[in-house]
């Protein structure tokens, strides 16, 4: 599995509570009730980009990959809102659209970042991306029978690096 493939399948799965979150509001907008459905989508995503880091596995990441292209979400949202307002469901209808347009301009990211990045640091020991990739190096390492020992090393270098521009010693934390 060449590294240039495992960089961009980390990239998107550090996102992938975008995607999922994208994916599955419409489908709560369309079996409860608009307030929870709304109150359903955050929590996936926060609960998505809290916990998505520990968990990422070949073939989600995979699912992820399809599953994030911007073609693929708009025709599935044309379709969708389309038959809410059919159903005349003009409430879900109203924040589907605007979930779609706060999910996919990232400002639903950006807003969540003040709870969610603080949980992370405190749930990982690597930063996010670096912690998403060892995870894959991991699992393709095991799905090839392949033994890493410089994983390892390569966490440490990462941590070294991380204290040494945060000004503080490894050993601390």
């Amino acid at each position: 599995m060449p590294l240039a493939q495992l960089l961009r399948w980390a990239d998107t799965w550090v996102d992938s509570a975008r995607t999922v979150t994208v994916w599955a509001l419409p489908l709560m907008l369309w079996g409860l009730p608009v307030g929870w459905a709304v109150g359903g989508a955050l929590t996936l995503f926060v609960a998505w980009a809290l916990l998505s880091p520990s968990l990422p596995s070949l073939l989600a990441v995979r699912a992820v990959s399809a599953l994030d292209h911007v073609l693929a979400q708009a025709l599935y949202y044309v379709v969708a809102m389309s038959a809410v307002a059919a159903a005349e469901m003009y409430a879900a209808l109203g924040a589907g659209l605007l979930g779609f347009v706060l999910l996919r301009w990232g400002v639903l990211e950006w807003a969540a970042g003040y709870v969610v990045r603080p949980l992370r640091r405190a749930l990982y020991p690597l930063p996010v991306a670096d912690q998403v990739l060892r995870g894959l190096i991991v699992r393709v390492a095991l799905k090839h029978r392949l033994s890493l020992p410089q994983v390892d090393d390569i966490t440490k270098d990462i941590l070294d690096n991380l204290h040494d521009r945060q000004g503080t010693d490894p050993d601390d934390a």
